[in-house]
């Protein structure tokens, strides 16, 4: 037993060898319901995260078509600038219509390779060419 009187100053603190004070309930009752909410709240975040990486990758397959279609545009540019009579708007918004395709689909590869979860596959891989599957 302590004796509060020798000269212990932490007299009201439990002893370093007393179980009593690590059994106590209480801080576990109280951390309880944050330990619920931030529980919840992972989850719903790592959800969201997940959902929007499948949603995104759905998209990726149209960033293909966006190479061709600046390809295209490109092709159409060199067209009106050599005859701009051929066209209701100048040459350089083809040109720049051409380059902003290349630019927003490498962005949005690049973009979705950044944004993958941690140990997230690519769910739609299965559907391209094996060329072009990410190992």
């Amino acid at each position: 037993m302590r004796d509060p009187t020798n000269g212990n100053h932490n007299a009201l603190n439990a002893a370093p060898g007393d179980a009593q004070g690590t059994l106590r309930p209480t801080p576990f009752l109280i951390a309880l319901p944050f330990n619920v909410l931030e529980a919840i709240g992972r989850a719903g975040f790592y959800t969201t995260w997940h959902l929007l990486y499948f949603v995104a990758c759905a998209f990726r397959a149209f960033t293909g078509f966006l190479f061709v279609a600046g390809i295209v545009m490109l092709l159409v540019s060199l067209g009106v600038f050599v005859n701009p009579n051929a066209a209701p708007m100048p040459w350089w918004f083809f040109l720049s219509s051409a380059f902003g395709m290349f630019v927003f689909a490498v962005g949005y590869n690049l973009f979705l390779d950044w944004f993958a979860p941690t140990g997230a596959e690519d769910p739609f891989d299965r559907y391209r060419p094996k060329t072009s599957r990410r190992t």
